[in-house]
């Protein structure tokens, strides 16, 4: 009686040292760290301690604001698994329901690539429309960045992801430019590089449109003498491509073609001979005259010089001025030595053709004058 009484009080103490049931745990985890957008996503994971078809849902965080996004049953050995479209780069918990008991996981994040589409519209010609156009989603992704010639500029992105944005076509020949994705916060970058041609039309007297203003307004920006920039061919136009000819030693024929839209796409600037002061600098060697204000050049102008090369080379000063015409035909003179001027007249061929004088088209004359016209004015005439 005592040996049985014994060995129920051993069985009862085993059974009261026995450890406690383990509490269930929930895994979560996704096949793909950084998703496409639009893409879907394998979610999977494993719940202990917890019966067979045991409801597992899988929420789009933060956990204050969650949205489902999919769910499952678990297995017979606690695995699970449920996927899912993606449209944003998230974190994502799931929670398994045990009765009135849930048991949630901890919380992984799943990066995004957005999606972006490109095309480049327009005609591949200088002066004309171009635009980069395109989508970007998720919207709210980042934002878009455009580098072309040296510069870049934000891009706008509308409210559905759409965007526009101009290519500049003033440069005929390759041109290279890159879109740049700057991403949020989970989010990838991405970058789209892109190189075209832009052709150039041949140009020469009477010819108009886009290229034409092209033209004028790179002859104006290098400093090239004209009346104005109209997107029209005509003598003014046809003097300042005489003068850019003359500068980069190009056949002097005043129209446009491959050789010098070439020269044109990499032109600067001339510089002085004498880079100081104020003053006037003739070169009978490429028939040019520079207008010069504190050692810059600021104008240049196309000139012919004596048939004989009797032009006087070396340092002058204005000594007598000639407003208006003159029986002789010059017009608005500057007398620096003797009866050698620079003046206004009807011929200006491409090169020397002159008596001895300088001269220059009729219709810069006035200006000229105006600019430069009293006695003193310094006038450096080079070989």
């Amino acid at each position: 009686m005592r040996r049985a009484l014994a060995l129920g009080a051993l069985v009862l103490g085993t059974a009261i040292a026995q450890p406690a049931l383990a509490a269930p745990t929930l895994a979560l985890q996704a096949d793909q760290a950084v998703a496409r957008y639009e893409g879907t996503v394998a979610f999977s994971g494993s719940l202990s301690e917890a019966p067979e078809g045991t409801v597992v849902r899988i929420y789009r965080g933060p956990a204050s604001a969650p949205s489902e996004i999919a769910n499952a049953t678990t297995a017979i050995d606690g695995t699970y698994g449920a996927s899912a479209v993606v449209r944003t780069a998230a974190s994502y918990f799931a929670v398994a329901f045990i009765g009135e008991t849930q048991v949630p996981s901890a919380e992984i994040t799943v990066g995004m690539r957005p999606a972006l589409t490109t095309q480049v519209v327009g005609r591949r010609s200088i002066g004309r429309r171009l635009a980069l156009t395109g989508r970007l989603l998720p919207v709210d992704a980042g934002a878009l960045r455009l580098r072309v010639l040296g510069v870049t500029r934000r891009v706008a992105v509308g409210p559905y992801g759409g965007f526009r944005t101009r290519i500049p076509t003033s440069r005929p020949g390759p041109l290279s430019f890159s879109l740049y994705f700057i991403p949020q916060t989970g989010y990838e970058a991405i970058t789209r590089r892109f190189r075209i041609q832009l052709s150039a039309p041949e140009l020469g007297l009477a010819s108009t449109g886009p290229a034409v203003g092209v033209l004028e307004r790179g002859l104006a920006r290098l400093r090239y003498a004209l009346r104005r920039v109209n997107y029209s061919y005509r003598w003014d136009t046809y003097e300042a491509v005489l003068a850019f000819q003359k500068v980069y030693g190009l056949s002097r024929t005043g129209r446009v073609g491959s050789a010098f839209w070439r020269r044109f796409r990499y032109a600067a600037v001339p510089l002085a001979r004498i880079a100081r002061g104020d003053h006037i600098e003739v070169s009978k060697t490429k028939q040019l005259l520079y207008e010069v204000r504190r050692g810059k050049v600021v104008r240049v102008i196309h000139v012919s010089t004596g048939a004989t090369g009797n032009t006087p080379v070396g340092r002058w000063r204005v000594y007598r001025l000639g407003p208006g015409g003159s029986l002789s035909h010059m017009y608005y003179s500057m007398y620096f030595l003797r009866g050698f001027a620079i003046h206004g007249y009807h011929s200006v061929p491409p090169w020397p053709a002159s008596h001895g004088c300088v001269r220059i088209p009729l219709w810069q004359a006035p200006g000229l004058y105006s600019r430069w016209g009293r006695v003193g004015t310094v006038i450096h005439v080079f070989g």
